[in-house]
């Protein structure tokens, strides 16, 4: 019996030290998102992801209200179904991304690079697209919109 007993305890406490590892690793989305570029339903409102270089990054259905994404890379990153209310890419690199289904509702794309982006049946409210690069982009409605291109050589 006493046998069994030392069993047990030495079976509990590895076990205990990996789950504290697996709740520290969740605890900081923004470290994960950084090191991993996935991060799908995370919650990241406010996060500072300045200059983040996110190229690829799997964002879908995450919860980023107000989180500030400017001059960052997110070249053919999935935003689908992302909430993004009052976040900025100002200057960022979307080229490519998916923000289909996401709400994008006072959104700051002032700057951005939008070729390629696709934004089908995302809610495109208040957003601001000054200086933004439009080309080969499939708005909201579907339509594709091609303001761009031969000024950004594509």
């Amino acid at each position: 019996m006493l046998r069994y007993y030392f069993l047990s305890s030495a079976i509990a406490i590895p076990l205990y030290l990996t789950f504290q590892n697996v709740e520290t690793a969740i605890a900081d989305p923004v470290s994960q998102l950084r090191e991993t570029r996935a991060c799908p339903e995370c919650e990241l409102s406010n996060a500072n992801l300045f200059e983040a270089k996110l190229n690829g990054a799997n964002l879908s259905l995450a919860k980023m209200r107000a989180a500030n994404f400017q001059r960052a890379n997110l070249t053919g990153a999935n935003l689908v179904g992302a909430y993004l209310k009052d976040a900025s890419f100002q200057d960022a690199n979307l080229r490519w991304a998916n923000f289909t289904n996401a709400d994008l509702e006072n959104v700051d794309f002032r700057g951005a690079d939008l070729r390629g982006a696709k934004f089908n049946a995302a809610l495109f409210k208040d957003v601001n697209a000054q200086k933004s690069i439009f080309c080969r982009t499939i708005m909201s409605d579907g339509k594709l919109n091609n303001r761009d291109c031969r000024l950004s050589g594509d």
